[in-house]
């Protein structure tokens, strides 16, 4: 009997921290690509962290997804030349060239390098 009484407690207290909790997602989602096959990228704008390289590149780690994923996948930015890597996603450093505005990598890395 007196197991039961803890035991309802117990859940009763659980079930009311799970009302007041908000649920995690993220409140600057944004849009920020969409391929051609109409996958469309969003990246958490308040994930952002800016930071500058060893080479004096600024670069900035964020977490991207696409809709109907339920999940965010991390990627880092480098702002000059344009470039995205994510291991989630297969992409990797491209060199030294900037990818231009109408790529999903360019359009990507814009959104994210600017505020």
């Amino acid at each position: 009997m007196f197991r039961t009484y803890i035991a309802l407690v117990g859940a009763a207290t659980f079930s009311l921290g799970l009302a007041i909790v908000p649920p995690a997602w993220a409140e600057q989602e944004v849009e920020v690509a969409r391929d051609s096959r109409g996958r469309v990228y969003t990246a958490d704008m308040d994930s952002r962290r800016f930071y500058t390289n060893g080479h004096g590149v600024t670069q900035v780690d964020f977490m991207l997804s696409t809709r109907g994923d339920d999940y965010w996948h991390r990627a880092t930015a480098s702002c000059d030349p344009y470039d995205v890597k994510s291991e989630y996603y297969g992409w990797s450093w491209s060199g030294k060239r900037s990818y231009p505005a109408d790529t999903i990598a360019g359009a990507i890395v814009r959104a994210v390098c600017h505020d």
